[in-house]
């Protein structure tokens, strides 16, 4: 018996190229995905999962490197997709190229599990997503700060009046991760950043920055250009 050497998880890769495939090389969202894995026969992947292996925040077992596999398998060698009655997803499935490994192939069960393991490298058509610097990052929290404190200016409220409203603004009730509040209070007083994972997970799940839709809320006229300028950089940067 082959004994194999503990993979070392600080090299290991990750699977957010599924994303760039997706939003680049499909017309398919995430939900058109979940449909066409349910009338396949509910064998996944999942709306959850795939949000996830976009965003790198699931540790996939080994049924969902199989259903992955198996998704893309169906979209390179179905032609009519008849099984599928939304018209619309069928069509966008007939367009799709599947996702290709380094040397072209449709990738297979094990090809996912390597790109994940970083033991085979991402095809570079998928590799090429820009980062989010810090230098921006800080920028983004600077200008969140000062536009804080611009909008209960105009209002003439105080910090905490200008809070209270933010939290009844309809984008912050939409936020579920309680945690992002706190996140947001602490970046408001100049005491933290958030960090690139953060922001992807944020934008990429309400599509948004969540305070500037409630900054825009509170007023009647545009932000200020330095808010609507890093706010466009970064939502180009994530949905490009």
């Amino acid at each position: 018996m082959v004994i194999r050497e503990q993979l070392d998880h600080k090299k290991r890769g990750d699977l957010t190229s599924i994303g760039t495939w997706r939003k680049n090389y499909t017309e398919l969202s995430i939900q058109d995905l979940h449909k066409f894995n349910h009338y396949r026969g509910g064998i996944g992947p999942h709306n959850s999962q795939i949000h996830k292996l976009e965003t790198n925040t699931i540790e996939p077992y080994l049924q969902v490197f199989k259903s992955l596999a198996g998704m893309m398998d169906e979209i390179a060698n179905e032609e009519k997709f008849t099984y599928v009655p939304e018209l619309r997803i069928r069509e966008r499935l007939k367009k799709a190229d599947p996702y290709r490994t380094h040397d072209g192939r449709v990738a297979t069960y094990v090809d996912f599990i390597e790109i994940f393991e970083g033991l085979q490298p991402v095809n570079p058509i998928y590799a090429t997503e820009e980062k989010i610097t810090e230098d921006l990052l800080l920028e983004f929290s600077q200008a969140l700060a000062s536009t804080f404190r611009w909008v209960g200016t105009e209002n003439m409220m105080n910090n905490k009046e200008t809070w209270e409203q933010i939290k009844k603004a309809k984008s912050i009730k939409r936020i579920e991760e309680k945690e992002l509040l706190k996140m947001a209070q602490a970046i408001l007083i100049g005491e933290s950043v958030p960090t690139e994972e953060t922001v992807r997970f944020v934008l990429n799940k309400y599509k948004e920055c969540p305070m500037v839709c409630a900054y825009r809320s509170l007023v009647d006229q545009p932000l200020p250009e330095k808010m609507e300028k890093v706010h466009a950089k970064l939502l180009e940067i994530v949905h490009p």
